[in-house]
């Protein structure tokens, strides 16, 4: 079965298959065009390669804004050809079989913009990049009009998030030079590939290797006489899974109210729960000899269940949570 990578664009999401993604990096400073076609942004430069950057927003016929250090680049293959996709927030991985509703089951409707599938009104799949990208420049046929949805200049609300221009200016362009940086040629260590994701505002990670989906936040029904950390349960397509609150299992200070409307599944094939976040932040690599082991391990709870950090991103250890009991419990009692 297919594996996507998620990510939204204005109020749609968007999966793309995994296997024709090779990274995803934070969004930086991106080159224009002198004559661009529609959806051409610019070009990057990564390790010394450029590549075509396209805009899924205006391809889809969203207002164009300026870059927020908030958005993403996926870098991904088109055919032989490598190019990144700018998108607003990339937050699952996940593998389905996704049907579409009725209303879009028409083939007319199915293909009226080639190399996608659309879901719902807000989900939409890519199949074919090559299709969509070289459709998507020349025609004036716009996803938003297909799946009948209103553009209500939403960009005023992310211009509260704005930093000054200047100041993003830069933060992009440190973000740029760095990217441009050429790789090294020594060989490199022993890396894990994890997803990122905040809590109490605070980023950890979590081995990719672990990962079953990740989800919204479903109703929660908390369960007495289980350990504090155990928020309660929920269901998933028909699964009862229990969800952990990290911050409690932890003992993380408060720092005022946070979402924690994501369920990360994590599963070894014999336990699988969920590990309660705030925000998804990315997919990447870390290199295994970086993680400081040392960081808070006096903290016993710490020791079991962090491998340690890099820098200010601590490394949970899923084995050892997926290990222990406690972290299941038996609905039939509730």
């Amino acid at each position: 079965m297919e594996h996507y990578l998620f990510f939204s664009v204005e109020r749609i999401r968007c999966g793309v298959p995994l296997s024709d993604t090779i990274s995803m990096i934070r969004m930086v400073s991106i080159s224009p065009y002198s004559d661009p076609q529609k959806g051409q942004t610019g070009v990057i430069n990564l390790h010394g390669e450029t590549l075509p950057v396209y805009s899924l927003r205006e391809l889809f016929g969203f207002q164009k804004r300026s870059p927020l250090p908030s958005d993403n680049l996926i870098i991904v293959q088109k055919g032989l050809e490598t190019v990144a996709l700018w998108v607003d927030e990339t937050f699952i991985v996940q593998e389905g079989d996704l049907r579409a509703d009725d209303r879009f089951r028409s083939e007319r409707l199915q293909t009226m913009i080639p190399g996608i599938r659309i879901i719902r009104s807000d989900l939409v799949i890519f199949f074919d990049l090559i299709e969509f990208l070289d459709y998507g420049i020349h025609s004036q046929t716009k996803l938003v009009d297909v799946i009948q949805i209103q553009d209500n200049e939403s960009d005023a609300a992310s211009d509260s998030f704005l930093r000054d221009d200047l100041t993003t200016g830069c933060l992009l362009q440190e973000r740029a030079d760095q990217l441009a940086l050429p790789k090294e040629q020594t060989e490199r260590p022993p890396v894990i590939e994890v997803i990122r994701f905040n809590l109490m505002y605070q980023e950890y990670a979590v081995e990719m290797k672990y990962i079953r989906e990740v989800i919204q936040t479903s109703e929660i029904t908390p369960v007495p006489g289980t350990p504090d950390f155990i928020a309660g349960i929920c269901s998933v397509r028909g699964e009862i899974i229990s969800l952990v609150n990290l911050r409690v299992l932890l003992s993380i200070p408060e720092k005022g109210l946070t979402d924690l409307n994501r369920v990360i599944v994590l599963t070894d094939g014999n336990l699988t729960f969920g590990l309660l976040a705030d925000q998804i932040t990315g997919i990447g690599m870390i290199k295994i000899d970086e993680i400081d082991r040392k960081y808070r391990m006096e903290n016993s709870i710490w020791k079991n269940y962090i491998c340690g950090t890099i820098e200010s991103l601590h490394v949970l250890n899923a084995k050892s949570l997926l290990t222990d009991p406690r972290m299941i419990i038996d609905d039939t009692e509730t």
